[in-house]
């Protein structure tokens, strides 16, 4: 099974244009998949670090997988690693302001990774722990560059709290006894926020892809060319 999957597919661009469906998907971890899971996905980028992906190693059943990770070491509040004891979490939008800009060259190899992916062979998915932060970024990416306009993308990026808005509330529970700040900043680090993606954007700046990841415009056409309906 795979946690918080959703395709792309059906979003509609700021001029009018859709997703096709069965190309762009997007999850968390692939641990526990099933072969059926992955009907139509014919690579796999993995975002998460590589202690994440020894503990918890993708099942891809044969497809391309590539580890592309956005950070190597382990980040509190973002990656996942076993028996690691956090003290706190630091606020959310600080993070997310931070790992835009000093993590820039891999958000750009994987932005490149899903825009270069071979359509005609299948569907390409994307994924890092919970499908939330590292996920997220990359699709929000992902989205800008097709077109879609900013509420949109926001949107979607909410969605993941249908699956992790029930499991952030548990969490935070079982967290109480060490304290109401450590519980809450739990909670935090499990919640998909409006306020998060805002402050990765405002450290993007503007032209992101283009600017900072080095992304040619004539690439980006190319990629809208082939995904959109």
């Amino acid at each position: 099974m795979i946690q918080n999957k959703r395709d792309l597919g059906g979003i509609r661009t700021a001029d009018g244009c859709r997703i096709r469906p069965g190309l762009l998907i997007r999850s968390a971890h692939l641990f526990q998949a099933e072969e059926a899971d992955l009907a139509g996905i014919s690579s796999v980028i993995d975002l998460r670090t590589p202690g994440e992906r020894l503990e918890a190693p993708d099942r891809t059943w044969g497809r391309e997988y590539l580890p592309i990770p956005i950070f190597e070491d382990m980040t509190a509040g973002v990656s996942h690693e076993q028996g690691a004891d956090h003290q706190g979490f630091p606020d959310m939008a600080v993070l997310y302001r931070r790992i835009v800009t000093e993590c820039a060259a891999s958000f750009g190899r994987g932005l490149r990774a899903v825009m270069g992916h071979d359509f005609s062979g299948g569907a390409v998915l994307w994924h890092c722990t919970e499908g939330k932060d590292r996920c997220g970024l990359i699709t929000a990416l992902v989205l800008e560059a097709l077109g879609a306009d900013r509420g949109v993308i926001l949107e979607d990026y909410l969605r993941t709290n249908e699956v992790n808005l029930p499991k952030a509330i548990a969490v935070r529970q079982r967290a109480a006894a060490r304290g109401e700040a450590f519980a809450e900043s739990l909670y935090q680090a499990y919640i998909a926020d409006e306020r998060y993606l805002r402050a990765a954007w405002t450290a993007m700046g503007d032209g992101y892809i283009t600017r900072m990841l080095g992304i040619p415009e004539e690439d980006i056409a190319r990629f809208r060319e082939t995904v959109l309906l």
